[in-house]
């Protein structure tokens, strides 16, 4: 099962199809780790089967055949090294309406060559505007920008994107007929062209920012031709957080720009779903087998939350014994290289509250400043309402062997598998004990030697500490109901006391209810003798 097939998966996609269809232009971030695993390819894949109509920058070519296909973001292309005029140059922020400078043709931001006068002031109008026929020094783009020692700029993004469209060749006539000014002009002109959706992938993308620039001056453009939203051209660039300034998405986050963080992605159903696939076939008696491997696959999901490759390997490779969880998970970790350094325990990352879960159709929220380094790693998400850190990011160092994932040292990491077990078999047996419990009422009805209004008034529900029959029960001390809601414990204890006759197995049985019980009340996980011993009663 591909992981963009995931319910998970499915619902981001859907998001992000449903804000372009809103006539909205969507800024999607994803991490170059994903915490699940997911291939940017196989999600741009999926969004781009639904689409149907688009145009995709880069083009396809031999490089998207000779890529790899993997999880995370592929690196950009080896010309990507920013110069030494810096990442955000001829990147200048853009405003929400035209303030006329660009008839100007203010020369680029961080130390780029101005224009000289004369090519400045012809601008387009001028042969200089696309650079001499032969040799010498370029002159500005068409945009009425100097490029910048060769950096591709938001100019040549969209000089590629009208070359896509089918437009005129740049510098072919008078006018904005290319660059950024040539493709607003092109998409809201009113010629069709805003029905395609223009996809720009900026994993590929020399510089990303270009894309982000572009993005900032076609939502600007929009807003001055107060185009319908039905007519308004759209831009979906996926990209990672590293290539972009770190106030970006905030700053282009508005009503006609929506941005999408993969953060949250993945929930519960996302992990069963992929520890179901991953766990090996059955064997033994079948109601047995059954319950054994539910509590096994709660507990792998419990433990792995959205780091889903991480969950398919355990859930194929433990024997689902509560036992061996513990070493069989730094096993796995140690053995993949996948024991990150330690962050520190006062890092603010530790300490920041899991976010509400949206409102159904929202976006999803982005993770805090302080998480998205750890986010980008691969490191930290957002899964079913809680925030999750990688499990092995708790493993510390011995500080005699200087090894990582000491058993003497590591007591506080195995601590935190182990309640993650705990809350696994509190989801899964929780539920049989309580039907197990009113079951065995009856049993304990049978096998009373005291009258049953006697039996209900010193063994049944308490309320406030005075023993009489539950709390809003209009029947009799005595009567089936008032019974019902007789505790194990209190069961029991009429055993130990004479005042119901058992048999052994029937003690047996009661004991062992009572006991695991007793221990998930407690935050005790059973561990696997206690753990398969209750499965047999339970399925017997």
């Amino acid at each position: 099962m591909s992981a963009a097939s995931l319910p998970g998966v499915r619902l981001w996609t859907g998001r992000v199809l449903e804000d372009l269809r809103a006539g909205r232009s969507c800024l999607c971030l994803l991490p170059r780790t994903p915490a699940g695993g997911a291939d940017a390819a196989a999600v741009l894949d999926e969004l781009l089967h639904e689409l149907g109509d688009f145009v995709l920058l880069p083009a396809p070519g031999p490089a998207d055949a000779a890529a790899p296909r993997g999880a995370g973001l592929p690196g950009p292309p080896a010309a990507a090294a920013p110069p030494p005029g810096g990442p955000w140059t001829d990147t200048a922020p853009v405003l929400d309406y035209d303030d006329g400078l660009s008839a100007f043709g203010v020369g680029p931001r961080g130390g780029g060559p101005v224009p000289s006068d004369a090519a400045s002031a012809a601008g387009r109008d001028t042969p200089a505007a696309h650079g001499p026929a032969g040799g010498g020094e370029p002159g500005p783009s068409a945009a009425g920008r100097a490029p910048e020692r060769g950096r591709p700029t938001a100019h040549d993004l969209a000089d590629r994107v009208l070359k896509e469209l089918g437009a005129a060749a740049p510098g072919a006539d008078s006018g904005p007929a290319a660059g950024v000014d040539g493709l607003l002009h092109r998409l809201t002109d009113g010629s069709g062209a805003a029905s395609r959706v223009v996809v720009v992938r900026g994993w590929h993308e020399p510089v990303p920012a270009a894309a982000a620039e572009l993005l900032r001056r076609l939502a600007a453009a929009v807003k001055a031709a107060g185009l319908p939203p039905e007519r308004r051209p759209r831009l979906l660039v996926l990209a990672g957080p590293s290539g972009l300034a770190a106030e970006l998405p905030e700053q282009v986050a508005r009503d006609d720009v929506a941005v999408h963080w993969w953060w949250g992605v993945h929930g519960r159903l996302d992990t069963a779903t992929v520890v179901a696939m991953a766990r090996p076939p059955a064997a033994g008696r079948a109601a047995r087998h059954q319950l054994l491997e539910a509590v096994a696959q709660a507990t792998v999901v419990e433990v792995c939350g959205p780091f889903l490759d991480l969950a398919e390997r355990l859930a194929a490779e433990w024997d689902g014994s509560p036992d061996t969880l513990p070493p069989q998970l730094r096993r796995l970790l140690c053995d993949e290289g996948l024991l990150p350094g330690v962050p520190d325990p006062d890092d603010a990352a530790r300490t920041v509250p899991a976010p509400r879960g949206p409102a159904p159709g929202a976006a999803l929220p982005a993770p805090a400043g302080a998480l998205r380094e750890h986010w980008d790693r691969g490191l930290a998400d957002r899964w079913d309402g809680r925030l999750r850190h990688w499990p092995g990011a708790a493993a510390r160092r011995d500080p005699r062997t200087q090894e990582t994932g000491a058993p003497v040292w590591d007591w506080e990491w195995e601590h935190g598998v182990r309640t993650r077990i705990w809350l696994a078999q509190n989801t899964a047996l929780l539920p049989l004990l309580d039907e197990a419990r009113e079951a065995f009422t009856e049993v304990i009805r049978s096998r009373s030697r005291l009258p049953l209004p006697d039996l209900a008034a010193r063994y049944g529900p308490r309320r406030d500490g005075v023993p009489g029959p539950r709390p809003g029960t209009a029947a009799a001390p005595g009567s089936a109901a008032a019974l019902a809601g007789m505790e194990l414990g209190d069961m029991w204890r009429a055993h130990i006391q004479g005042d119901a006759r058992l048999s052994q197995p029937e003690a047996d049985r009661l004991r062992t209810l009572w006991r695991s019980r007793n221990s998930l009340s407690h935050r005790e996980a059973l561990d696997s003798p206690r753990l398969e011993g209750l499965a047999d009663h339970l399925t017997r």
